[in-house]
């Protein structure tokens, strides 16, 4: 029968050395490569705000209208309501 050489496996020095030097080549070539490239210009940038204005709009009563009596109970219907001034307050915003 034929016999086979094993093959030697290299040593964990020679295995280290080399990685240490195929690093630092590799990383010559990088730091090569990003000082010769001329840096993009910069470009401009739009920014838009968006700006939403609120109109908080507070309806005070008036010092007469609050006051309780003592006597018979009114009743009101929804036309002497309107027809008081207490409309519903709108206000628009742009």
């Amino acid at each position: 029968m034929t016999e086979r050489a094993r093959a030697r496996r290299p040593s964990s020095a020679l295995v280290l050395w080399g990685s240490v030097a195929l690093f630092a080549v590799l990383f010559a070539l990088l730091t090569y490569q990003l000082s010769a490239a001329s840096a993009p210009a910069p470009q401009s940038v739009l920014v838009r705000k968006v700006i939403k204005r609120r109109v908080v709009t507070t309806v005070v009563p008036t010092p007469g209208a609050s006051t309780v009596t003592s006597g018979p109970v009114t009743t009101s219907s929804a036309s002497a309501v309107s027809a008081a001034g207490a409309a519903p307050v709108t206000t628009s915003a742009s």
